[in-house]
């Protein structure tokens, strides 16, 4: 399984929190603060096996950092995280959707649960 993760948050106090719980579970993380920060990233020969990103994000839609991720990367597993989503679907079949906050337990079963974006998941 891979421990890689790539953590998109604009909310500082967050991404610290999870960061530690990712540690704690044996992840290693790497945080970023914007999508755009996200792709930069990946640009880079950086070891990703999980996307973790906040669906609302300031600069760009979460699903669509985790589609440009997919493109660039297919193979790179995807979960969500924000603090609830109303009536609004996220479009993205099979993906965890972790509600805020979130439990050390909970994080690790949304990894667990995370797999690649499938084409035919895309609206």
């Amino acid at each position: 399984m891979g421990r890689h993760v790539l953590l998109v948050d604009d909310d500082p106090e967050l991404t610290l929190a999870v960061d530690r719980q990712l540690a704690e579970l044996g992840y290693d993380a790497v945080v970023v603060t914007s999508g755009e920060d996200a792709l930069r990233a990946l640009e880079e020969n950086l070891r990703v096996d999980v996307l973790l990103t906040e669906v609302r994000l300031r600069d760009i839609d979460g699903r669509e950092l985790a589609w440009a991720v997919s493109r660039k990367r297919p193979f790179v597993r995807v979960a969500f995280m924000g603090h609830g989503l109303s009536d609004e679907p996220l479009g993205v079949r099979d993906a965890p959707f972790l509600r805020k906050p979130f439990s050390a337990p909970a994080l690790a079963t949304a990894l667990a649960q995370a797999l690649p974006l499938r084409r035919s998941a895309h609206p």
